[in-house]
């Protein structure tokens, strides 16, 4: 009875399964264009035959990046899943109808078919009636729109300084931060990508485009979730969506050319100069960045952007920069190509004091310093990528970066085994004390004094490909094979003489070094994948990778002093005549050569979840990777020739799930897990004594270290009081982190530091910021951002002759919070800032005081246009320290700057007159607090200056 009642039910089921395939439906989706122009067309309606002409269904094209010069017109019909023939008519009152035939053949697991483009021909028109008037529109000029999941701020709305790039135009968006190396976020969503008119732009080298793209030729700035150039091939999200910030150019800068350039000079030897072109047709792009200047910033009086010395560029630099972008796409846009290419020179003159101590078991030491460096150097680099959409998803990057550059600096420093300064004395002025002592002993409490020179130079080069493959299979699954190469080269030459005198033992070491160190690296990868399509909206993707490297270092060192009365006839930077010379001066106990070769063979198994529909967007992932991984090293030094071996089994899961709604509503989770193997040259268990202070010892015990990443973000949005909200928090916890332990000789100031594995540091950290408008007409606007970050930082200190290492376990509590409040109205802007950070150190040490630090800073900034269109910009603000051990760092820096600029020949003339910190209150500091002590470091900056700018430009259109 059994028996019949299962086989009952297996006939059932099979007589359900056709019905329910019958009733599966798929889309047919396609593309309308302009025959002449390529771009999209609107209100085209768009009709699906059968074959035999029999109307099935009918709808009005969409739109798809709407403000965009070559604007997208698609239509998405929903079929029976079924093999037939189809015919889709296209048509538009200024248009010759067009009909395209479709077969939809091999179903599979297809959801989604793609039909050939429409090529619409307008019709030929003749002139009747009355010509047409200029209609003059006056519309209220709307910051922020929310499109669905996009958000689009209108540019004009915003009133800049004048010459602003799109750098300040980013600041002033509200919702919207901008980080010093270029990252942006929105709602604190990272931006993946930056586009322009819908196309990746200078994404290698994101700062060089907002530093040098003026803001006065942008329509608008959308950001939104664009689906990848892989997933369009594939018809669904193979890969997460792109989050992206896209640049809209205004109508009369989107075709033919547009240039400007500024040069300016000012007190103090300061001066800057600018120059940007661009070229633009629907298919193509070439623009061209051109900069040089000694003014350490990019910041405009007005400016939301922060001169807070302790993040401002260290020292006093020159930099000159040339940049080119070149974007070019056939009609169709199934083949699309990107050149970029940059060439930056750099000249920099750093000069720091430092103020040092290490946390002891019983006490704390100290280590004053002065360093003088000179710096300078070329960089450059070249990246091609090229993406093929048809007849199957091919994909190149291949880029060239190469760097060359030499230095010279001194270093002074002395090591105290307890604090030694004086009341109101500084690092600097403490040191210039100790060596005008001829370094005799000033002090009981002085352990040595160190004098050191040193001049290099080096260069390095690297080439690479990645080159990726897709191939969609009929019955809807698809597979990928990749590969990544990489070639590196680098040479570094050295010269370092030191002179240090060891108090405890009255004796002074005297040392000329020279070294010469090449290294050649080559890695590449190739990994493929097979991935299974559900119709369920589930992926699974299995694939298998294998990487090798090869690694080949020469550390050649040299003691000059070593030859007899070198140091007395030569100068640093000069080496032996002769090849046996130079062997005679061989370090053999520090110089080594390394032969490094790994293999990695990596099982992938990717299951994921996408479902993207108009109620909202449902993204799943889960990454379970199994990876073998084999190392060999070969080490050679003196009479030593040993090799190291490690094979590891490395399993490193990851989860994450992300929801996000139409009315910006969104939800992130994930989970990680990072495995880092020792480098093998740590395991060898040798000493390095090329530093007489700091020395090098080697350990063969070092395990893997394993840490665990939890990420949750929140984020929304209320539409009618133009408002956005997000809430992040994140958890690391770190097993078997690689610090480095630290013995240190009391008598003689020497360090030595050998890589341990420790437990115990952990990090967590919540954030949150909202904007928001405060009233109806959107005059005001307020912007807040905070965060609580925990770190718990445990490391390594001990003293010589102690047989364990004990530990330092230092717990930091950094608490932020910035508050803008905003005004715009008519040709006035003004903004009220204030920031405030507190970092708070505790430490069980019994020699550790508990440290309260606390930066903060309020202020305003304005920009408003005086009669006679003057343009006035100004910011004033107050930045204050409090906590800090050299009272010198426990001040108030007022700073202010100002501009003033006008206008000239339908404004393709601008001059403008700049002061930078009129009050000459700037002065840059940092204060760093970890397991083993904490460092207060002073940088020198560039003097105040007043500066004469002249800009022109111009615009020639088609």
């Amino acid at each position: 009875m059994g028996k019949r009642k299962t086989l009952l039910i297996v006939l059932i089921l099979l007589a359900v399964m056709p019905m329910l395939a019958n009733n599966r439906i798929i889309l047919l989706c396609g593309h309308v264009k302009d025959a002449f122009t390529n771009g999209g067309i609107k209100n085209v309606k768009i009709t699906l035959f059968d074959e035999n002409k029999v109307p099935v269904d009918s709808q009005t094209v969409q739109y798809y990046n709407e403000d965009k010069s070559y604007m997208d017109s698609y239509y998405k019909f929903s079929i029976p899943a079924e093999p037939k023939k189809y015919i889709i008519k296209a048509e538009h009152p200024d248009y010759e109808p067009c009909y395209i035939k479709y077969d939809v053949k091999c179903l599979g697991r297809n959801e989604s078919f793609e039909a050939p483009f429409h090529y619409m021909k307008r019709k030929i028109k003749t002139l009747q009636g009355k010509d047409l008037k200029d209609v003059v529109v006056k519309a209220t000029r709307v910051k922020i729109v929310f499109k669905n999941d996009t958000v689009v701020y209108n540019a004009d709305a915003f009133n800049l300084p004048n010459g602003s790039m799109l750098d300040e135009l980013i600041r002033q968006l509200p919702g919207v931060k901008l980080t010093d190396s270029g990252e942006i976020f929105l709602n604190g969503k990272k931006v993946d990508n930056l586009m322009l008119q819908g196309e990746k732009f200078f994404n290698k080298d994101r700062q060089l485009a907002l530093k040098n793209f003026p803001a006065y030729t942008v329509k608008n700035v959308s950001f939104y979730d664009k689906t990848t150039d892989r997933s369009k091939y594939l018809g669904y999200n193979n890969e997460r969506k792109e989050f992206v910030m896209d640049v809209k150019l205004k109508k009369e800068y989107s075709k033919g050319y547009i240039a400007n350039a500024e040069g300016g000079c000012g007190t103090h030897n300061r001066y800057t100069g600018r120059l940007f072109g661009l070229r633009y047709t629907p298919h193509s792009r070439f623009s061209l960045f051109g900069n040089l200047n000694n003014m350490n910033q990019y910041y405009y009086p007005g400016s939301d952007g922060e001169q807070d010395p302790r993040t401002a560029d260290n020292g006093v630099f020159s930099r000159r920069v040339l940049g080119m972008n070149v974007f070019s796409a056939n009609k169709e846009e199934t083949v699309k190509n990107e050149l970029s290419a940059e060439i930056i020179w750099n000249n920099n003159d750093n000069k720091t004091r430092t103020v040092a101590s290490t946390f002891l078991p019983a006490k704390e030491n100290y280590v004053a310093s002065f360093n003088n460096t000179n710096w300078y150097g070329i960089y450059s680099n070249v990246n091609n990528e090229l993406t093929i959409l048809k007849p199957f998803y091919i994909s190149s990057n291949t880029g060239w970066e190469y760097s060359n550059g030499s230095s010279k600096s001194t270093q002074r420093s002395v090591t105290f085994n307890k604090s030694p300064f004086h009341d109101n004395e500084g690092a600097e002025s403490l040191i210039d004390r100790i060596f005008k002592s001829e370094l005799q002993p000033i002090d009981t409490t002085m352990v040595n004094s160190m004098q050191k020179d040193m001049h290099g130079n080096g260069y390095f080069s690297t080439l690479w490909e990645t080159l990726g493959t897709s191939k969609k299979l009929p019955w809807g699954d698809h597979f990928d094979m990749n590969l990544d190469v990489t070639y590196t080269k680098e040479k570094n030459t050295t010269f370092n003489d030191y002179q240090i005198r060891y108090m405890d033992q009255n004796h002074d070491d005297l040392q000329n070094q020279y070294s010469k160190e090449p290294t050649t690296h080559f890695r590449y990868k190739a990994w493929g994948s097979y991935n299974i399509h559900l119709l369920s909206k589930w992926n699974i993707a299995m694939g298998y990778e294998y990487e090798q490297r090869y690694r080949h270092e020469i550390h050649d060192k040299y003691r000059l002093d070593w030859l007899d009365g070198w140091s007395k006839s030569h100068h640093i930077g000069d080496i032996p005549s002769t090849r046996d010379s130079l062997l005679a001066a061989l370090d053999y106990g520090n110089s080594n050569y390394t032969w490094y070769h790994s293999r990695e063979h990596s099982g992938l198994f990717h299951v994921f979840y996408d479902k993207d529909d108009k109620d909202g967007k449902i993204r799943f992932d889960l990454n379970m990777n199994i990876i073998n991984k084999y190392e060999k090293l070969c080490y050679q030094k003196a009479s030593l020739d040993t090799m190291a071996f490690n094979r590891n089994w490395l399993f490193t899961p990851s989860v994450s799930f992300n929801y996000s709604t139409p009315k910006g509503m969104g939800l992130d989770m994930s989970y990680g897990t990072e495995i880092n193997t020792p480098e093998l040259i740590k395991k060898i268990n040798v000493t390095d004594t090329t530093d007489p202070l700091a020395r090098y010892r080697g350990n063969n015990d070092l395990k893997n270290s394993l840490s665990h990443v939890f990420h949750l973000g929140f984020r929304n949005r209320i539409a009618n009081m133009q408002a956005q909200y997000n809430i992040a928090a994140d958890f690391r916890i770190d097993r078997n982190l690689i610090g480095n332990a630290v013995t240190y000789n009391q008598s003689s100031g020497v360090y030595t530091y050998q890589p341990r594995n420790i437990n115990g540091n952990w990090t967590g950290s919540v954030s949150n910021g909202f904007s928001m408008a405060l009233d109806k007409d959107r005059l005001w606007n307020l912007e807040n951002n905070a965060s609580f970050n925990f770190n718990r930082n445990v490391d390594f200190v001990t003293f010589a002759g102690s047989a364990d290492y004990q530990t330092s376990k230092v717990n930091n509590i950094y608490v932020t919070d910035g508050l803008k409040l905003t005004m715009q109205k008519n040709k006035f802007r003004g903004a009220l800032i204030g920031n405030m950070e507190w970092h708070n150190s505790v430490s069980l040490s019994d020699n550790f005081s508990t440290m309260n630090v606390f930066d903060f800073n309020y202020g305003m900034t304005a920009t408003y246009v005086l009669p006679l269109n003057i343009g006035i910009s100004t910011d004033l603000k107050m930045y204050s320290r409090r906590g800090y051990s050299e009272s010198a760092a426990n001040n108030n820096y007022l700073i202010w700057n100002m501009s003033l600029s006008r206008s000239f020949i339908k404004n393709k003339l601008d001059l403008r007159v700049t002061g930078y910190d009129l009050l000459q209150k700037i002065s840059n500091h940092s204060f760093v607090v970890n397991g083993q002590g904490r460092t207060e470091t002073f940088y020198n900056n560039i003097p105040s200056y007043v500066m004469l700018t002249v800009g022109y430009k111009i615009s020639i259109n088609p």
